[in-house]
C-alpha cells in the first residue's frame, strides 16, 4: 500500500464510495463532494470503515484544524467562526498549493467541512497515511499482511505491530509546526522599523 499512486489511490476509494453510495465510480472526480453524491452521516462511517479495511490505515477522527486547535489553544487559528491568517497560514502548509484558492478571503470554519469531504482531500490523507503502513516487517523482511482491529502481522516470522493513528500523526505534524513555525514566529521581537 505504501507505494501507490495518487490514480491507484483515487481509483481503489472512488470503488469503496460508489458501493457504498450505490452509484456509478464514473460519477467521482477528484473535485467532487461525498456529500454532493449523496453522502449522509452514515455513510461517511461506512465509507470510513472500509476505506480503512481497504488500505490498512487508521484515520483521523477529527480534522486537522480541530487537533491543530487543541495544540494552539483558543483564538489562534480561527476567531469567531473564521480562520485567522494564521490558521490559513497552517492548513496552506499541509495542503497542496492547487487548493489554496479555498483560503483566499474571509473563510468560515463550518465552509471548511466541505472541502475536508471533497474526494481528492481524502485521496491524499489516505496516501499520505499509507506510508505508515509497512509492507514489509522490519525484523525479517517478510510481506506484512492485514492482522486484527488496527494491526499488521509479518507472514513470515509473525511479528505483529499496531498500526500508528491518523490522529496521533496529525497531532505530531501540528506539535512540529507549532514548535518549529509558529512559535518562532510568535516569540519573535518586533523590530524599530515595525513599529513606525
Amino acid at each position: 500500500m505504501p507505494n501507490m499512486t495518487e490514480s491507484e489511490v483515487f481509483d481503489k476509494f472512488a470503488q469503496i464510495v460508489a458501493k457504498s453510495l450505490r452509484i456509478d465510480a464514473s460519477q467521482i472526480a477528484p473535485d467532487t463532494h461525498l456529500t454532493d453524491l449523496g453522502a449522509e452521516s452514515l455513510d461517511l462511517i461506512e465509507i470510513t470503515m472500509e476505506t480503512e479495511t481497504q488500505f490498512h490505515i487508521f484515520l483521523p477522527d477529527k480534522s486537522i484544524l480541530e487537533t491543530a486547535v487543541e495544540v494552539f489553544g483558543p483564538g489562534i487559528l480561527e476567531k469567531d467562526g473564521y480562520l485567522t491568517e494564521e490558521g490559513k497560514q497552517l492548513l496552506l502548509r499541509r495542503m497542496p498549493g492547487a487548493d489554496a484558492q479555498a483560503f483566499e478571503g474571509d473563510v468560515a470554519v463550518k465552509d471548511l467541512q466541505h472541502y475536508f469531504l471533497k474526494v481528492g482531500t481524502w485521496v491524499r490523507m489516505i496516501q499520505g497515511l499509507a506510508q505508515y503502513t509497512p509492507a514489509e516487517c522490519g525484523a525479517c523482511g517478510g510481506p506484512m499482511v492485514p492482522s486484527m482491529g488496527f494491526r499488521m502481522k509479518c507472514g513470515k516470522c509473525g511479528q505483529e505491530i499496531t498500526l500508528r493513528s491518523g490522529e496521533e500523526l496529525n497531532r505530531e505534524w501540528v506539535r512540529e509546526y507549532y514548535d518549529k513555525e509558529y512559535r518562532p514566529r510568535a516569540e519573535a521581537p518586533v523590530s524599530a522599523t515595525a513599529v513606525q
